[in-house]
């Protein structure tokens, strides 16, 4: 970003012009390199979007029946609908909570919830890398049981120390339902040689439960 000085007669120049943007703040005028535009319709986004969609029109179009099993689900998860509003409120909060971990993976909407999470998963003990686009899981009991699935998130990989959450994770791979131990799942970022990565090993159910997820650095 550069500072301007304008001459008395010279007009000041306020908007875009040919890829800089002119402004003023409280130091005087400035140009700087005008920011791209943030694409708010990715393919990505979008998809997302269409599943948010469609998992509200599915538990909408529920009986109140199996909004009722939902509504006991939440309340023995410990979720709270929004605000404290209805009991389908808290119904619908407790079924976005499974539902769109379950269309991701591949299992579908589920009409009526399993067990309480998280639910009771497979106990991973390594996580190691086998190359740049592969890490190998090794858990049990094997296989992980005819419901369940197993799954890798993955944060992006950085050089040095990184203060990473739960939330930088994205999801790598689903592994089909019922896998052996030992897993390789591919990776969606390839681990650099001499860059730290950060992994949640999970399990999940074909009702879009979770398990507590186990964290690897590598």
């Amino acid at each position: 970003m550069a500072t301007i000085v304008f001459l008395p007669d010279i007009d000041e120049i306020i908007g875009s012009r040919r890829g800089l943007t002119f402004d003023k703040s409280q130091a005087g005028n400035y140009v700087k390199k005008r920011p791209s535009p943030i694409n708010h319709q990715t393919n990505l986004r979008m998809k997302y979007r269409s599943i948010l969609w469609a998992a509200n029109d599915f538990f909408w179009n529920l009986n109140q029946g199996q909004m009722n099993l939902w509504a006991i689900f939440a309340e023995n998860s410990g979720i709270g609908g929004p605000w404290g509003m209805k009991k389908n409120q808290q119904a619908c909060a407790g079924f976005f909570s499974c539902a769109v971990n379950a269309e991701i993976a591949g299992d579908g909407f589920p009409p009526v919830p399993g067990s309480p999470v998280p639910i009771g998963g497979v106990t991973f003990t390594n996580l190691v890398q086998i190359d740049k686009d592969t890490v190998r899981a090794t858990f049990n009991p094997s296989p992980a049981g005819a419901q369940n699935r197993i799954y890798l998130r993955q944060a992006l990989p950085g050089p040095g120390y990184r203060r990473w959450s739960a939330a930088d994770g994205y999801i790598a791979e689903y592994s089909p339902m019922n896998p052996n131990s030992p897993f390789d799942f591919s990776t969606k970022f390839q681990h650099l040689t001499g860059w730290n990565g950060r992994y949640w090993c999970g399990t999940q159910n074909n009702f879009g439960g979770r398990a507590i997820q186990t964290l690897f650095d590598i």
